[in-house]
């Protein structure tokens, strides 16, 4: 059963994680990276209260299928919030700050950094399950929590804006004397820039800040 429900785990993940190509330029880099975070410790958290009711069922007196099949269903959001907001995102920003003359390294280096701490992480899991039980859910809690933290304070929104204007952002970051994005420029940089098609002065709008997808309002249909 548990391999079984592993491939299903799997396989739902492969067709939500899709779903980024469509949401990555209507919600932006930022929104998706900050909703995933959330998401996922509110997945892990409820994975350590469902471990929690499974192990300790037979002292609470309650049937031990209720909890396994809870924590089945969260695992299974937990793994697509995965796949929607993390997965691809973290792979596109690399490529929208940094300039040609140093991409190649620091693209590379932020693969160093990711496969260095899969490896551990990966390394660490089972050490952590025979020992933590299913504590270890609150572990990644709050290590997701620490990344949406992180990511709402210091992670600009790149979307919806060329490479010189991401340079923009560090150059007022360091006049300002602050990484806090809510900080610089007026909090600016906390939400994705839509360029207007309909450009006042009849210039053409620069391509690269063209997304791929519009808004989410702008493809709604009107109620007016």
């Amino acid at each position: 059963m548990s391999e079984y429900l592993t491939l299903g785990n799997y396989t739902s993940y492969f067709f939500l994680m899709t779903f980024a190509l469509m949401f990555i330029d209507v919600f932006g880099r930022r929104a998706l990276l900050i909703q995933g975070s959330i998401v996922l410790s509110i997945s892990f958290a409820l994975l350590g209260v469902s471990g929690g009711l499974t192990e300790n069922s037979s002292k609470l007196d309650i049937p031990v299928a209720i909890p396994g099949i809870i924590g089945t269903v969260v695992l299974f959001i937990a793994t697509g919030a995965f796949g929607v907001g993390w997965l691809a995102t973290v792979w596109l920003i690399p490529t929208e700050i940094f300039p040609t003359t140093c991409r190649a390294q620091g693209t590379a280096i932020s693969v160093i950094v990711w496969g260095i701490a899969n490896f551990a992480i990966t390394f660490l899991t089972p050490v952590m399950f025979n020992n933590l039980s299913y504590w270890i859910f609150i572990v990644f809690a709050g290590t997701n929590a620490f990344a949406g933290l992180w990511t709402y304070l210091y992670q600009p929104e790149t979307g919806g804006r060329s490479f010189e204007e991401n340079q923009d952002f560090f150059k007022e970051a360091g006049e300002a004397n602050t990484w806090r994005v809510s900080k610089v420029a007026g909090g600016d940089w906390i939400k994705m820039r839509y360029p207007d098609p309909k450009n006042p002065d009849g210039e053409a709008v620069d391509a690269e800040r063209v997304p791929l997808l519009r808004r989410l309002e702008d493809q709604l249909p009107s109620t007016d």
